[in-house]
């Protein structure tokens, strides 16, 4: 392996320089920066961070203990505990006991050699007196149990194991089970014991005949195959596992494919829906990233005394819960904006049929071509459900859609699924609720992290800059920091682009302005209703745009998908995307999938995007039609609609960690919609005002200064003027 000294002999520096560079210290130039790291990088060398952590006495090593890999609640527990503990400086080693307390004590032996600083363990030991934690090593500050409570003196994290028994007991009941089975993993865990105690006690004076089995993942196959031989009446088994479930599913379906026996299970959270077995979910992912939390608050406070923490059930979530109303409705026909949402809506909605009979037929339309049939009124009388832009609600809403609280009396439990403070901005018309919002998305920064990363690009940056590279927080910043990423006037930068542009039509191109116009101000309008554009601010934001074009591809982005995709081919730096285009940067042909950061945009006051949905007023069948709005606004399917790439306007969608695994930003997401306080509704207009309209005039403004066909403050004074002229008179 490479040394110091053949990389100082490689790159023509002193071994102090070397030194300096990869342990991150010293003042050393941008050049030298790049000689070393060019020099490390063909000599092969890597930095043992772990021994140079030991040898400072100090530790940033978390370990979690698990049965196994391949049951998805363990690796769900340990993706998301592994992902937080990342995110805060440590890293994660994981050890497996395969559920033998002689393995484990031999795993916790090989932890503590390690210098691990805390562990995590879903631990397989008796609960005998002695604590061969302690004897090992462990603090109590070092150690939280999951799942299987063991010693007091512990942190312990799990679920309500006893709530999730009588549920299912409960659901035995109800389909009045006449014999059934239950299989545990040992009884010598608490979370068994708990579950089987509580399941038994609510059917103790039921008919039912209940068989008990225990097994796991090694010897399942014969006790199943045993059990369907031996009961030749059972009707349902509940289980606790998962993946034995599986198993046991698969075992009927090839020996005993007519055996009409039900399958139930507590199971990881599934986003999507599955087919063939009855889950009752627990949120592991969650649970992952809470005991991660928990353990290195202890580890910063060794004072802090054990807690236990029980997670709520997520219990049996239903896909297909639209109710199945008396009707003689057979189809809806849906009118939808074109965007990532209309194809995940158009599959999902296959569920819905099959839960109601009732087909969905799913219609595409462009931006425009949705305009065009909107502004005729007479062209909606197809439709029953109609999504639009929620800029559009304030000038079509009360024109197209029927007010949706005549039409559902429970209205109000769906609107408390909702981020709050969406209803005003994505369903009002003045004091009437139209529409329900269906894909609410925001402005986002996102940037290549890996650059901002880089140390000699780092170095370089404050040398002509004198201020360190960082996510910009101005558009000032960002012309400055897209400058710099420009390799016209950088040549030393490794992509051609600082930032993107997307200029597709008037109104895309009025949205570009207004990002940095409400970067300096909430308000586009005085008080009493006039247009600011041609004030000091509305002239600073023009230059700072015609400054940015500099920065950019000089052939424009058509639509914010295409901005996504020209962000992930890897050749641009930095771009300003809206949330539910933000998928589109991990598309398959990405080039920077793990490289990907992000943040608010610069000014923090990011722009609203997306749709809401609502009830065509000239729907022959309206009461199917707001049945179809609920449901595809509900947590369940607009969670799994973003996991397949789309957004959602429920707040417990964001606390999914399969969807923010999948895509990191929308951790983010949910505190960026708050963060937007743009007034660009003037106030005598605020129930009927033509956004289009008015978006179509600033967006002449912005073309032409950017074809400098005018300058900026021309532009401007000629956009309010129009302003002014074609809404002159319309609130009153």
């Amino acid at each position: 392996m490479a040394t110091i000294k053949d990389i100082a002999r490689e790159a023509g520096v002193a071994q102090g320089t070397v030194s300096n560079v990869l342990n991150g210290k010293g003042n050393v130039s941008s050049d030298k920066i790049r000689l070393v790291e060019e020099a490390a990088a063909k000599l092969g060398y890597t930095i043992n961070r772990r021994a140079r952590l030991l040898r400072k006495g100090a530790s940033n090593i978390l370990a979690v203990l698990l049965p196994n890999i391949y049951d998805r609640h363990y690796t769900d527990f340990y993706l998301s505990f592994k992902h937080y503990a990342e995110t805060c400086g440590y890293s994660v080693s994981l050890y497996l006991s395969g559920d033998s307390p002689e393995d484990e004590k031999k795993q916790l032996a090989a932890i503590r050699s390690e210098g691990v600083a805390g562990l995590a363990a879903f631990s397989c030991q008796p609960n005998a007196k002695q604590d061969i934690y302690a004897s090992i090593g462990f603090s109590p500050e070092q150690l939280v149990f999951v799942g299987r409570r063991q010693k007091e003196t512990y942190s312990y994290f799990g679920f309500d194991y006893e709530k999730a028994g009588r549920e299912l007991a409960a659901a035995a009941l109800n389909r009045n089970f006449r014999e059934i089975a239950v299989v545990t993993e040992s009884l010598t865990f608490s979370c068994e014991r708990l579950f089987l105690d509580s399941f038994r006690s609510v059917l103790e004076n039921s008919h039912c005949q209940i068989h008990i089995v225990q097994t796991n993942s090694l010897h399942c196959n014969n006790h199943f195959l045993q059990l369907l031989e031996e009961t030749a009446g059972l009707e349902a088994v509940f289980m606790t596992n998962y993946g034995l479930a599986q198993t046991f599913s698969g075992i009927q379906q090839t020996f005993h494919p007519d055996y009409p026996c039900e399958v139930y299970t507590l199971s990881p959270l599934f986003t999507m829906p599955s087919r063939g077995i009855h889950c009752y979910e627990l949120n592991y992912r969650l649970l992952g990233k809470n005991a991660a939390e928990r353990l290195m608050e202890a580890l910063a406070a060794p004072q802090t005394p054990p807690a236990d923490t029980i997670l709520a059930n997520a219990g049996i979530r239903s896909w297909t819960a639209a109710p199945r109303r008396q009707s003689e409705c057979k189809s809806l026909t849906v009118l939808t904006l074109d965007s990532p949402t209309a194809r995940v809506i158009k599959s999902l909605s296959k569920l819905y049929t099959e839960a109601t009979g009732i087909q969905i037929k799913i219609v595409i339309s462009s931006y425009d071509g949705l305009h065009e049939i909107l502004k005729d009124l007479g062209n909606i009388s197809a439709f029953d459900v109609i999504r639009l832009d929620h800029t559009w609600l304030s000038w079509f809403g009360s024109q197209i859609f029927s007010p949706m609280q005549p039409l559902s009396a429970d209205l109000e439990q769906t609107l408390q699924t909702f981020i709050p403070g969406l209803i005003p901005k994505y369903s009002h018309v003045g004091d009437i609720l139209y529409a329900l919002p269906i894909t609410p998305s925001v402005q986002m920064l996102f940037y290549r992290r890996d650059l901002f990363e880089t140390v000699a690009l780092q170095r370089l940056y404050k040398e002509q800059y004198k201020c360190e590279l960082t996510p910009p927080t101005d558009y000032a910043s960002f012309n400055r920091v897209a400058r710099f990423f420009t390799k016209k006037f950088n040549p030393l930068s490794p992509v051609t682009y600082g930032t993107t542009l997307t200029l597709g039509n008037s109104g895309v191109a009025a949205t570009e302005y207004l990002s940095r116009y409400f970067s300096h101000t909430g308000n586009l309008f005085s008080p009493d209703g006039d247009i600011l554009l041609d004030g000091p601010i509305g002239l600073t934001a023009m230059n700072e745009l015609a400054e940015t074009r500099l920065y950019a591809p000089a052939r424009h982005s058509i639509w914010w998908r295409e901005t996504a995709r020209e962000f992930a081919r890897g050749d641009t730096a930095m771009t300003v995307l809206f949330s539910n285009y933000a998928s589109e940067i991990l598309d398959s042909g990405s080039l920077i999938t793990n490289n990907i950061g992000y943040s608010i945009v610069p000014g923090s006051n990011p722009l609203l995007g997306g749709g809401s949905i609502g009830v065509c007023r000239n729907s022959r069948h309206p009461q199917e039609a707001m049945d179809f709005i609920r449901w595809i606004c509900s947590e369940n399917v607009t969670t799994a609609m973003t996991l397949l790439g789309s957004v959602s306007p429920c707040h417990k969608t964001y606390e999914n960690y399969e969807v923010l695994d999948t895509y990191p930003w929308l951790s983010l997401t949910r505190e960026c919609l708050s963060a937007s306080h743009t007034n660009r509704i003037p106030p005598n207009l605020s129930t009927h005002f033509n956004e289009r309209q008015f978006l179509s005039i600033l967006g002449m403004a912005v073309n032409n200064v950017l074809s400098e066909t005018m300058d900026a403050p021309e532009a401007l004074s000629f956009a309010a003027q129009a302003y002014r002229h074609a809404f002159q008179g319309e609130g009153e």
